[in-house]
């Protein structure tokens, strides 16, 4: 049988009356409070009824070596009251007693309320207002990349994997921010009229924080992971590499910040010492990932194909690859004996997914170039549409547009053509139920390369 265990934190902050119903419950069922943080660990005693009181210090702070002065004096006074001290975390501190005549630590629901609120102002609003606009100036990027090209990001799982876990911690981070504020407008209204503070609903926290922790679960699992794979191990190891390298962080800055506290250092050269540490550890991991991702790029973008390197007789050296492309030139016409390279790509996400074929040879440049982009819901497959349909201006001066084009030839359900200042270019648009084809050749192709094109590209839409 075991002596400890330890739970998720799903209270917030703020939470005391619902912290003391808890801690009271528990320990009627043998199980008494020792350590509080993200986890709280309890030991197990004798059921008892045993009741607590969370009450909130500002002076309190997980970086002094030891309490304050005044923290002492409350201790002190708390103690001759009979309540004895259990654990600390930030400004908040806990205290319990087995005797039913302790008076209450605090009796006034105002000066409760001041208290809670002046802990919040120095610890959890500035960070949480912090950390989210970080991740939300972070999502804003993503959705300014997905604005730029929409079938590139919807097909790229790693991208948007990343973007999803931003937008889940902006909701995440907004959803404390509001409730502790409607919390707050509350108890203001309740101490007015001469009540406690009141208490708030655990259940929408707990709902909350198991449907985020089971998003981001799934995030990684179903799209981030199996996409990495797609791209290549070495994006996989990376995202382990990441995901070792901030847990190792966590880890070390809290055994600095632990034994700087019993060395006796004052808690603002331990809050300096902590933060440039995350700060150095921080810039380490990411430079660590960014190199072993440069290293190993060359892999992941041949795939582990089969590749060789060609000299060209310009003095330069290409790498030719054998990717197995579904549409070749030779397919549409005789082509000279030269070092050609084949190269596919794989974009997936579980929403669409983009391949992208190049056949080139390095002498004379000619080339076929292709993508072939796949969309699950109709909805998307129009965004998209739209997205590769957008005109722009080239440099302020040339107008890059497509126009329909006739759709029987291809054997698709329409067809569109690319024009630039009004003049027409090789480069169509091809469209059969989700899928969208947008190829460029060197050539203006015969209507029979047109009908084979679109039966190979086509094929499976």
């Amino acid at each position: 049988m075991r002596e400890t265990k330890r739970t998720m934190m799903w209270y917030e902050f703020y939470q005391d009356a619902n912290i003391e119903e808890h801690l009271e419950n528990m320990a009627f069922n043998g199980w008494r409070l020792e350590k509080i943080g993200f986890l709280w660990r309890y030991r197990r005693a004798e059921p008892a009824r045993v009741r607590y009181s969370v009450t909130y210090f500002s002076e309190s702070s997980e970086f002094n070596p030891s309490p304050t002065e005044n923290e002492e004096t409350l201790r002190e006074y708390c103690a001759a009251a009979g309540w004895d001290f259990v654990a600390a975390w930030h400004q908040m501190l806990i205290f319990s007693t087995s005797r039913e005549d302790a008076p209450p630590i605090e009796t006034e629901g105002a000066v409760k309320l001041e208290a809670i609120h002046r802990a919040m102002k120095k610890n959890f609003l500035p960070s949480g207002f912090v950390i989210l606009a970080l991740f939300g100036f972070n999502l804003a990027m993503q959705l300014r990349l997905a604005g730029r090209n929409l079938p590139s990001f919807l097909s790229d799982g790693v991208q948007l994997g990343a973007a999803l876990m931003m937008l889940l911690l902006v909701f995440h981070f907004v959803s404390i921010l509001c409730s502790y504020f409607l919390w707050y407008r509350d108890a203001k209204r309740s101490v007015e009229q001469g009540g406690p503070c009141p208490k708030r609903r655990s259940r929408f926290a707990r709902a909350r924080q198991t449907f985020l922790l089971a998003a981001a679960v799934s995030v990684v699992l179903f799209m981030y992971i199996p996409a990495a794979v797609r791209v290549g191990r070495g994006t996989l190891e990376t995202l382990l590499f990441l995901l070792c390298g901030y847990g190792f962080m966590g880890v070390v800055i809290q055994l600095v910040r632990g034994w700087l506290k019993r060395r006796g250092v004052s808690a603002w050269t331990n809050r300096i010492v902590s933060i440039g540490l995350a700060f150095v550890l921080g810039a380490g991991i990411m430079g660590g990932s960014v190199f072993y991702t440069l290293r190993i790029h060359k892999n992941v973008q041949s795939g582990g194909a089969e590749t060789e390197v060609y000299a060209t007789r310009y003095g330069t050296e290409r790498e030719l690859r054998r990717d197995p492309l579904p549409l070749k030139i030779e397919d549409l016409q005789p082509i000279e004996e030269l070092p050609w390279s084949y190269e596919l790509t794989e974009h997936w996400s579980p929403l669409a997914l983009l391949r992208e074929g190049w056949q080139v040879e390095y002498e004379g440049l000619e080339s076929l170039d292709y993508e072939i982009f796949d969309v699950k819901t109709d909805l998307l497959y129009r965004a998209c549409l739209r997205d590769y349909l957008k005109t722009e201006e080239l440099g302020g001066q040339c107008r890059l547009e497509y126009s329909a084009a006739d759709e029987e030839q291809w054997g698709a359900n329409a067809a569109y053509r690319l024009s630039i200042d009004g003049e027409e270019m090789d480069t169509w648009l091809l469209c059969r139920n989700r899928r969208i084809v947008k190829i460029t050749f060197d050539w203006t192709p015969t209507p029979a390369q047109m009908a084979l094109t679109g039966e190979k590209l086509l094929a499976g839409a």
